[in-house]
């Protein structure tokens, strides 16, 4: 029996207690109202701030370069001087982890991440300055879009607007935000079970008499005990009960009130919101040795590889001169998520290699690697050979 059905049973006497004439008083105020979600006390919900932690620290932990193309190869461009705002230290008091924290804790909890572009006379960026989201305003002028902050504002080509998924192509939409009603659902019934557990994970009990009471006396008694429980004082508060009133404990086991399996549906609805294997959150109830590389190698590709195309294609878009874009570009290194073990990777390069499907500097290209002289070329094994020339090899023999 359930936690809701073992409830209807002590609000609902049975016919044994409606023939001797007891009544039950509910005592437990009910918890199945919605929790108000906002940005910062969804963070307080557990399965929410492991996703978003998960999400920022990954993104934030990738290799970050700065490249040049030259003839085909891809050129580390050191002496731009946006190489060492995205590699060292993008201004003065952040490192490139801790900013790129606060671009995904902004994007994942507002939908919207700002980052002002500071520029000398030369228009040459020489800092990075994260701006709190809750502070912009967006506004067009003449058909011509700003960034309004205080009292300044700036043009859109001196602030990086990284966004999640938008209506209207300006504004992204915050996760929290669209899913309140699934997270608030998840911190409701984590507030219950802090509650139920903090009592001893049993219910106090219920009331009974064999005389008919008032309706004034059962509303005294409702909001005295409702009042103990919620000031969430546990279970050695005490009630004075009036003449004829029998005070009946009950207990719910933690396996009837079934808190594992409602906390287990709001992992998955997390993961689900931000779209991260629940494994990654370590729900494995789901997962399997054979099944988690696989969600692995997924989360790289469809949850990661969107945030990092938007970042990438926003700094390349803002922080390049003209003459530099589409030649000059930054780019997360991927590679070592995607891949699989080394001896795995080897005989798939040794297959495709041995069949001509891939040249040698197809595959250094694979692993991250300048191409080579003569590398361009196919190889076959000479002991192949098509279907159709066995026969004419034969007569020529």
């Amino acid at each position: 029996m359930g936690v809701i059905d073992t409830i209807k049973n002590v609000f609902n006497p049975s016919k044994d207690e409606v023939r001797h004439e007891q009544r039950a008083l509910n005592l437990v105020p009910a918890y199945g109202s919605a929790v108000a979600v906002g940005s910062d006390n969804a963070l307080t919900f557990t399965a929410v701030w492991a996703a978003i932690r998960l999400l920022s620290e990954s993104v934030s932990s990738l290799p970050l370069g700065v490249f040049t193309n030259s003839d085909g190869d891809k050129i580390v461009a050191e002496n731009n001087p946006v190489y060492p705002l995205l590699k060292i230290r993008p201004n003065n008091y952040q490192s490139k982890i801790t900013f790129l924290e606060k671009v995904m804790m902004d994007l994942l909890t507002k939908g919207n991440s700002y980052v002002r572009i500071e520029r000398n006379r030369g228009a040459i960026p020489t800092a990075l300055l994260p701006l709190n989201a809750d502070d912009v305003n967006i506004k067009f002028i003449d058909g011509v879009l700003f960034y309004e902050t205080g009292s300044n504002i700036y043009d859109a080509s001196d602030i990086l607007h990284f966004k999640t998924i938008t209506k209207d192509g300006i504004i992204g939409l915050s996760p929290i935000d669209q899913c309140k009603n699934s997270i608030g659902w998840g911190m409701a019934v984590e507030e219950f079970g802090n509650t139920f557990f903090k009592n001893g994970a049993k219910l106090s009990g219920v009331l009974q008499t064999d005389r008919a009471l008032s309706e004034t006396a059962i509303g005294r008694l409702k909001n005295s005990f409702n009042n103990v429980y919620a000031q969430l004082t546990g279970s050695n508060s005490t009630v004075v009960l009036e003449e004829g009133l029998t005070f009946k404990p009950i207990s719910i086991s933690a396996e009837q009130a079934q808190f594992l399996a409602s906390r287990t549906f709001s992992i998955e609805e997390v993961a689900r919101i931000f779209n991260i294997p629940p494994h990654m959150l370590k729900d494995l109830s789901k997962s399997s040795f054979n099944n988690i590389e696989m969600q692995s190698q997924e989360f790289v590709t469809y949850t990661l590889m969107p945030y990092l195309t938007r970042i990438e294609q926003e700094m390349n878009l803002k922080l390049f001169r003209t003459n530099e874009i589409g030649k000059t570009f930054v780019q997360f290194n991927v590679n070592g998520l995607l891949r699989g073990n080394t001896k795995d990777r080897s005989e798939f390069y040794r297959t495709m290699l041995n069949i001509g499907a891939m040249s040698i500097n197809e595959i250094r290209n694979k692993e991250n690697m300048n191409k080579i002289a003569d590398g361009d070329k196919h190889f076959m094994q000479l002991n192949m050979t098509t279907i159709d020339k066995i026969g004419q090899e034969e007569k020529e023999v």
